[in-house]
Formats: C-alpha cells, structure tokens, sequence
C-alpha cells in the first residue's frame, strides 16, 4: 500500500508557501529585499494584502535561493496549486483542479512556448536558482493575457538597476539514491551598475542529474473482448470484463543535463525613460537507456482467465507466446531562447507608456536526435499474468530462458523516431496608464501575438511478422553481471510482500544499436542502406495562430461606511484567426478486390493541405476590495475567462484508418475548435492579525463551456466514390456512389461547472524562531467520472482535493523547513498509456515529505542539505476500478549538499 497519511490528517495540516514577491497586475513591483523564510513570509503577506484580485505569489529567499529544487515543487505550496511529476521531478501544474494546458505562463509578462504538441508549460525547462519570484493570478483582469482559466502563472527575473552590485553562487552535488550516483550543480549571478544609469546583469546555471526509475505497466484494459475462444473461464458474473492487452517491466537510466543563462541589459537615459532587453537561454538533453519485458496479450487463445466480482482480470494463462525485450538507447533535447526589448516612458508625472517586443521559441530535438531508438529481440516461453494487491504483473520461467542462451531468440521490431516540434512566439504589446493620484485609474493596451506550432513526426517502426531474423550467432545478448528483479522490487516499493524472487531480467540487456548495425545488416545484405531510417509520416503540421487583442480598464477608489472600497472594472476584446496546414496524401481512388478484406487505397505523394478559421470574443471582468477593518479584507470577483484548445486538436490532416465495404474509417484534427470559455465568481475573507499572521478563507465557481470531445462525423474525401457499392457512376443514384467515411473529430460539446473552497493561513511562534504556513483546496464538479459508465467518454478532468503543511524554524543563523504536501486521487485523462483507448486513468492519492536545513556561517556564506521525498514515496495510477493497474513507478529520495555565497 502507498504510505499515506489520512485525509483529515491531511486537511488539518495543509500547506502553502505563500506570496512573496509579487505585484497586482500592471502596477510598478516595489524592490524589498527578501532574506530568510520569516523575511519572505512577510512579504509574502503583505502582497496578499495589498492587491487588487485574488494573487498568490513564491520567491527567492535571497538572490539564487529559491525554496525549492524545481519551480513546480515551489508552486505546490501555493493554496489551490498541485502538480504532475516525471522522472521524481515536478514537471507541470494544476491551479484550481484546472489541468496544465488550462493554465497560462509568462515570462516577466512574456507568453512561454513550449515543444510539446499542447499548450501546457513544462517547469523543468529552467532552473530555480534562475528565478527571482512566481506570481499566481487565479482572477482575471482585463490587462491580463487571456489564456489560462485556472491561473495566469508569472516568472519573474531579477533586474540590475533594481538589484544594484551584486554577487551570488552556489554549487551543490546531488544523488538520487536509487540511481547511486552523485552529479553536480552550479549557479551564479553578477549584477552591476557600470553608471548611475545603465545596468548589466547576467546568471547562469549547469545541472547535471541521473536517476533511475522503475516502472509497471499494463497499457491498456480492454472492455469486453473477444474470449470465445478461451476453454477455461472463470468468476465472470459482471455485464462487463475487462482484459489487459499489454503487461511490462521497464527500467529506465536517464543522465540529464541542463544549462541556462540569462542577460539583462537596462539603460535610463533620462529620469521619465528607461529600456530593457532581457535575453533568456535554456537548454536541456537527457541521455537514457532503457530495458523493458513486455507480453502481449491474445484474449481469444488463451489457456485460461479468471476474473474478479467487478470483471478484471486477476489470473491469466496465455500458454508458450512470445515475450518481448526491448533495449533503447535514446537521447532527448529541449532548447529554449527568447529575447525582449522594452521601454516605459513617463509622459507626465500621471500619464506612462510602455512598449515591448519579444521573441520565443522552444524546440525538441533540433539536431535530429532520436528520442525513440530501440530494438526488440523475442523468446517463445510459457507465461502467466496475475494481479495482486495493488500490482499487476506477468511472470514467466528465467531459468529455462537462461539454459537456452541466445538459442530460439530472434529480433522482431527496431524503432527510430525523430520528433522534432518548433513553438514560435512573437508579442507585440503597448501599455498606457493614466493615474493622478485621484480617485480613479485608466490603463488601456494592444497586444498582437503571433504563434507557431511546427510538428515534424520521422519513424521507421520496422517490424519483420513474416521474416523475422534469429539473433546473430556470434552476438549473446545476456550479460550476467547484470540482476534486476522488478516484481520484489515493486513488492518492496508498495508495501507488499516479497515474491517471484527467481523474476531475473539481467539477462535481456543488449545494445539496441548493434541489433540494427550488425545483427541484422549481416544477416541480409539486400537490405538498402537507409532501410532502417526514419520517414516523415501525414502527422507532422504547422499550425499558426494570430491573436489581437485591445483592452480597457478602471479602477475606482471610493469608501463605504467610512472604509476604503477598491472597484476594478474592464473588458477586453480578443480577434483570433488560425491558418491549420499539414502533410496529407490525398485519398485519389478506392480499389474494391474482396468484401471481407479493405480496399486498395490509390493516393497522392504528400502535398500540403491547408484549413482557416477565425473567432472573436469580448472577456468582462469586476473586481471589489473591502477593507471592512485594519485587520479584515473582503474581496469578490467576477470575469470570464478562456483557454484556447490545444494545437494538436487542430491540425488538419486526415488519416484513414480502414476502408473495409460498408466500414469506411478516418480521424481528423478540427481547425474550427472554439476556445474553452469560463464565466467565474470568486468571494473571499483575509484577516491579518499581525505583522506576519494571517488566516484567509475562500470560495470559487467557475462555469466552463466548449469541453472537447470527441465526435464522428460523415464526410466525403476528395469526392472519392465507392466501388463496392456497385452503382452505375452515369445513373440517376450516382451520388450513392461517392464514399463516405466516418470521420472522428475533436469538437466542442461539452459544459461543466468547477467550484471549490481553499482556507490558508501562517503563524510565527512568537519570538521562538518556529512558524507554520498551512492550506487545503476542496475541488468538486457537477461532471463527475462514473467507474460504473462503461460508455463514458466525458468528465472534468484534473480535480483533486490537495493539503500542504510548511514548518519552519529560523534563528542564530540556522534555517530548517519540512514541507508536506498531499493531492488526493484524481481522473487524470480518458486513455492508458500509449494504446488508443477510452478506458480512464485515475492517479492514485500522493504525498511527500521535503526538507531543506541551511547555517550561517558567516554574514557572506551558508551551507545547506537539501532532501526531496525523503521517505521514498512510489506514484501509482490505475483504470477503472483500482486492482486495474496502469502504470507504477518507483524513483525515490534525492539529497544535495552545497555551499552558497552572496556578495
């Protein structure tokens, strides 16, 4: 069982490292110089307390020093904010129980790209030490960028006329301890000020990390299959059973490297203008190695399968089959640049104008490196399958295996793929703000973005089925130093009891590039030499996107019953037009030879093929701030808000995928998709009943329309007619003729309403030196998943309860926190793995203890141990009902030691 701590346990010790450093939208952000957790919280309080809307806010304890590790592992404190790990690394957030592609982030106001196929940011991209503060804004405002329904999420960096002359580094050396080895860690910033009036500032930062991660999976249950063929059944008395169709072991070795840099260059020629070009440089490549046992499942040949009361598999006895070894040697790269020029110039001492351009692009695998590089060498062998507890496995005889060697092994598959994906943002934004101190403010603004979503898909997956080769003789892929068992290990992980220890895969390692460039070369010299290289394939596209948006917004300051009321109120007008170009070959003609089999498909070479659409919509927002007393703020919102659907939704090829007579099947990107819209209310109470004490209490609904689903529809390709149904082309029901595919298409569909309630809240001991900062996030929907709903293709996904508990100690130089933080089980997507697939994938309720503790050794230099999941906690996720195991994996804990200088 994962080691978990109770729900109400949970909730009464929650968690949220507040606000720090952080600035209501459009205002001028006052530079305080933040040191020490006691420091930050203040701080942090203070632009809670201050701003407008509801905003939450983290920052560096000091240049360099962030709280955490990784900026999602920071962002998890934050009240209402919880996050998806790879790899035992935050990787992306959830605000609000709104997933990560319904959240919108910036870069020091700059839209990020990102080179995944969607919209959601991948934190891991920079380092930590790079970033001076993250703000959260979970309200709207008219001069917000529109985009993100669950937050608009904000990465600030640090600014040299800001900072004045400045020094700080660090250097740590990490292990992940299932990984067994120790890697480094470096980081520095030098800001000056060369003259009163200019300034440079530049921090860089080199990680290097290994890990290892063990993995179970089964990649997809499938929902009454065809088992007439089975001689032994038994337990089946559910309308539905379920079948998995893939089960596997994997081991993967990952070495990552990144690298970030960044350059500020600020001038101010004149006290009323100043200028800013600010140029950011991240780069990350993870070097892996990977084995993985895998089977495939024949539901209608095998021996036997017994089923539970809700019909899930948990023993299965497919006879000798073959069992799969894949071995990959794979590299993965991710660059990302971007660079601004900008400029604020005062008017008037109550008129300011600010201008800005900037440039972005992230990018995967830019000199072509293989991100998918394996090949499989198969055995025939006698294997079983059974589930138990919270573990699903297959189990086969090692010891017969090993006496037959190389003898009776043959490789079946050698995969190449390139995916090389381009994200280009280029902004454009002009500013005006109008404030005399009076009692109202005007800000007004244009802002066109213009976006890029390039996707180049090469592969190969070659597989031999009628001409498979024996491995080569003079090669043993058995390596007997080698031992892993992966069942007790996982038994070990979960909580389990150990067993199956004779579950031996040493001896499957091999090395997938000798399978291609010796085995299997020497076999057959007919083979050409590029056989085994990766072609483009119709998934690659380009999709653009032109956004132009204008923006209008007051705010009043007035009183009520003797007290300050602050109303803001605006609206913003959003035009946005969408140009979907993909490589298709088009379907030419249908060749009809046989009623049972499909038909020949005649088609173009690839061209390129081009779909438009357009859509414009008007984003009202209200916001009201109540200081009823000195101690209590009230505040209410109401805006709406959108997330733009993700580009991979959009693309607009088409793929046939069969063309039997009577069954024509095809699938489709949708150019026309509509943005997600959410019409939102927010109500919350502060009350702060010190310089650094607070409790704050909340409540949200966010009414969210044009979910995505999806659909089929019956369409025409090309005006192609149908040869099977043998009507005369020249009669009066010639257009009988034409053929008609069912085409499955992403559309808009779908309405739900999100609604929640988050409690935060910090207190200081006294003058003890201890302290505690505490939340919870309740997240409910009126769009449930119901396990029960085999036919279900639609519920909010994402929502989970979450809890966070900070403690903290700081006094005489010494510095320790232990932070907790729990996110309960949740429906993260309809599909398994990477089978296509209806079925849910629901992630089993997390949590995991972190720890920094950090001395003072003198007034320039500290030294500091940092621990990450340090009671070793396994992620699990499962299908329909919770013994239908998905995917478990098993990182564990991560320690650094380090030393820290700021001059």
């Amino acid at each position: 069982m994962f080691k978990q701590t109770l729900l109400s346990v949970s909730i009464l010790s929650a968690l949220a490292a507040t606000p720090v450093l952080a600035a209501e939208e459009g205002a001028s952000t006052e530079v305080i110089k933040v040191s020490g957790i006691r420091g930050s919280l203040i701080s942090s309080m203070s632009v809670k307390q201050d701003g407008n809307g509801v905003v939450d806010a983290i920052s560096a304890e000091d240049i360099g020093k962030f709280p955490d590790t990784n900026l999602a592992e920071s962002l998890q404190r934050i009240t209402g904010v919880s996050i998806d790990r790879s790899s035992g690394e935050g990787q992306q957030v959830t605000v609000r129980g709104m997933g990560p592609s319904f959240n919108l982030v910036t870069l020091n106001g700059r839209q990020m790209p990102n080179s995944g196929e969607g919209r959601a940011f991948d934190f891991s991209d920079i380092a930590s030490e790079m970033v001076s503060g993250v703000e959260v804004y979970k309200t709207s405002s008219a001069a917000m960028q529109s985009g993100g329904i669950g937050a608009l999420i904000n990465i600030t960096t640090a600014r040299p006329l800001a900072l004045g002359d400045k020094i700080s580094a660090s250097a740590k050396m990490s292990s992940d301890v299932k990984a067994g080895e120790i890697t480094p860690q470096i980081s520095g910033l030098i800001s000056r000020e060369i003259t009163d009036n200019f300034g440079i500032l530049f921090a860089g930062a080199y990680q290097q990390r290994k890990t290892e991660e063990d993995r179970l999976a089964v990649t997809r249950w499938n929902t009454n299959p065809n088992i007439s063929g089975v001689e032994n059944v038994q337990g089946l008395t559910s309308d539905n059973y379920f079948v998995p169709q893939q089960s596997m072991y994997s081991r993967r070795q990952d070495e990552r490297t990144r690298i970030n840099g960044n350059l500020v260059l600020q001038y101010k020629p004149s006290d009323n203008l100043s200028t800013t070009l600010d140029i950011m440089y991240a780069d990350e490549e993870v070097d892996r190695y990977k084995q993985e046992a895998a089977t495939w499942f024949s539901q209608n040949t095998a021996q036997s399968i017994t089923f539970d009361n809700n019909g899930t598999t948990i023993a299965y006895d497919q006879g000798s089959s073959a069992v799969d070894f894949f071995a990959g040697k794979e590299v993965s790269r991710t660059l990302n640049k971007s660079a601004a020029l900008g400029a604020e110039w005062k008017l008037t001492d109550s008129s300011t104008i600010e201008v800005e351009y900037s440039t972005a692009k992230s990018e995967s695998n830019p000199d072509g490196e293989f991100n998918i590089n394996q090949s499989d060498v198969q055995f025939d062998t006698p294997w079983g399958f059974e589930v138990s507890d919270e573990l699903a496995y297959f189990t086969f005889d090692t010891q017969d295996m090993a006496a037959n060697g190389s003898a009776g092994l043959r490789t079946w598959v050698n995969e190449m793929y390139q995916d090389n994906r381009e994200d280009q943002i280029d902004q454009t934004r002009f500013d005006y703000s109008f404030d005399d101190g009076g009692n109202t403010k005007v800000k007004a603004g244009l802002m066109y973005t213009d976006q890029t979503k390039d996707i180049r898909n090469a592969q190969n997956d070659q597989t031999w089925d009628d001409f498979a080769w024996d491995v080569y003789g003079s090669q043993d892929v058995r390596d007997e130093d080698y031992s892993w068992n992966p069942v007790g290990g996982f038994m070990d992980a979960f909580g389990g009891a150990g067993g199956f220890a004779d579950v031996n895969l040493g001896w499957f390692n091999f090395d997938p590039i000798v399978v291609r460039n010796h085995w299997l070369e020497d076999i057959d010299d007919n083979l050409p030499l590029d056989y085994f290289y990766p072609e483009y394939q119709t998934s690659s596209y380009t999709i653009n996107e032109k956004t132009t948006s204008a923006y209008l917004e007051l705010t009043s300051f007035t009183e009520l019953a003797g007290e300050p009321l602050t109303i803001v109120v605006g609206a913003r007008y959003e035009d946005t037009k969408i140009a979907s170009t993909g490589n298709e070959q088009t379907l030419l003609e249908l060749e009809f030879t046989d009623p049972e089999e499909d038909m020949n498909r005649i088609q173009s070479d690839f061209i390129k093929y081009t779909d438009e659409s357009d859509y414009n919509i008007l984003l009202p927002s209200l916001s009201v701030k109540y200081e009823a007393t000195d101690e209590l703020i009230m505040r209410f919102a109401a805006s709406r808000s959108i997330t733009r659907p993700s580009l991979n939704d959009m693309t607009s090829v088409r793929s046939i995928r069969g063309t039997r007579p009577g069954l024509l099947d095809a699938s489709a990107g949708n150019p026309g998709l509509r943005p997600f819209v959410s019409d939102n209310l927010d109500l919350s109470a502060e009350w702060y009943f010190s310089d650094v004490d607070y409790v704050s209490v909340g409540a949200f609904v966010k009414n969210v329309s044009n979910f995505i689903v999806t659909r089929v529809f019956e369409e025409d390709i090309n005006g192609v007619t149908d040869p099977s149904t043998g009507t005369d082309p020249t009669g009066p029901d010639a257009q009988d003729k034409v053929a008609i595919f069912n085409v499955s298409r992403p559309a808009n569909g779908e309405d739900a309403q999100v609604y929640g309630y988050e409690i935060a809240g910090q207190y200081a001991f006294g003058d003890t030196g201890f302290g505690t900062v505490a939340n919870v996030t309740l997240v409910f929907t009126d769009s449930d998943f119901d396990r029960e709903n085999v036919g279900q293709t639609f519920a909010v996904t994402g929502l989970s309860h979450s809890a966070n508990l900070v403690g903290y100690y700081e006094k005489d130089g010494f510095q320790a926190r232990l932070a907790y933080n729990w996110r309960d089980e949740f429906l993260q997507r309809f599909g398994q793995n990477t089978l296509s697939t209806t079925e849910p994938t629901i992630v089993d309720a997390y949590s995991q203890l972190d720890l920094t503790v950090s001395y003072d050794l003198n007034d320039e230099l500290s030294v500091f141990l940092e621990g990450i999941n340090i009671t070793d906690e396994a992620y699990r996720s499962h299908g329909r009902y919770a013994n239908q195991l998905v995917e478990a994996t098993d990182v564990g804990a991560r320690y650094s030691v380090g030393i820290r200088g700021s001059f």
